[in-house]
């Protein structure tokens, strides 16, 4: 005969009953979070929630959306606020939804809705501004739960907590590909080199480089390629730049750049010594300009 002690720590699924006896939102869908700089009245947030309780969301009495904004362009001031009430629901808008629980299903979150409760015009928000919204669920009994009163378990994936969210102002860009290249005035004399180099999305309009010696090292050393490091370049609303400078060797790149149609010169230098000039072509035209 064998005995042993159960141990509750060791359970093998974390469940709500367990993580607390409050209430969150739980997340069921969503549309992808982002205010659109080129099309902002076009611009909208989806979303569809349940209510979670130990009565299936009947216990909620309400569900309330904060807003705060948050300015990154202080050129002209800070115009950041919040939090300031975006909208509410009540109980009485809940839906019964398949699951059992009550809930909100499609609720739209429009840009020109938070750009106007924030006090702003379209004209004023700008790249990297940030609209976060902040959902608090009120109970019946009047206690209150939010993101700052909620355990990293229900905010986690296992429990898809959805109390807040953040709208970023930013415009879409999609340069990923693989694009030809002429190369020449390469550090050990070669020229003319002609191959592909592959732009890899890093996310946020951030991309790298699959090879930034674009052909260098296999003419100059018989093989391999350049990057690592933070070497990266950013799309800010059809305005590039370079925003990493650093190879995974720990030398620094400079870099001088410009368009012309579907063609994209990158001229560059680094601490090792190396350098290069680099003709990347779109068909097309690649539609940016050089910060």
């Amino acid at each position: 005969m064998v005995t042993n002690c159960a141990d509750e720590d060791l359970g093998p699924i974390l469940t709500f009953d367990i993580a607390g006896k409050g209430a969150y939102v739980r997340l069921i869908s969503e549309t992808d979070k982002l205010i659109n700089l080129f099309d902002i009245e076009g611009s909208e947030y989806v979303y569809s929630v349940e209510f979670v309780d130990l009565q299936q969301g009947d216990l909620v009495s309400e569900y309330v959306l904060e807003l705060t904004y948050n300015d990154a362009d202080l050129s002209d001031g800070d115009q950041s606020t919040g939090p300031i009430e975006l909208r509410s629901f009540s109980a009485s808008e809940f839906e019964e939804l398949a699951s059992g629980f009550k809930g909100l299903t499609d609720i739209s979150v429009p840009a020109t809705e938070v750009i106007s409760a924030a006090g702003l015009t379209n004209d004023d928000v700008n790249p990297g501004d940030q609209f976060q919204v902040d959902g608090k669920v009120i109970l019946e009994d009047g206690s209150v739960f939010t993101a700052e009163n909620s355990s990293a378990a229900v905010r986690g994936s296992a429990f898809q907590g959805h109390f807040r969210f953040t709208l970023p102002a930013a415009c879409p860009s999609s340069l990923e590909g693989i694009y030809s290249y002429v190369g020449s005035n390469y550090w050990c004399g070669a020229d003319g080199i002609s191959g592909e180099v592959e732009i890899i999305a890093q996310g946020g309009g951030v991309y790298t480089f699959s090879d930034w010696a674009f052909g260098g090292y296999v003419a100059c050393y018989g093989g391999g390629t350049a990057g690592g490091g933070n070497l990266a370049f950013a799309d800010v609303c059809n305005e590039v730049s370079f925003v990493g400078f650093t190879d995974s060797f720990g030398d620094a790149w400079e870099f001088t750049s410009s368009v012309d149609g579907e063609e994209w010169t990158i001229n560059w230098t680094n601490t090792y010594g190396e350098s290069g000039s680099a003709v990347i072509i779109k068909p097309g035209g690649w539609g940016f300009t050089i910060e």
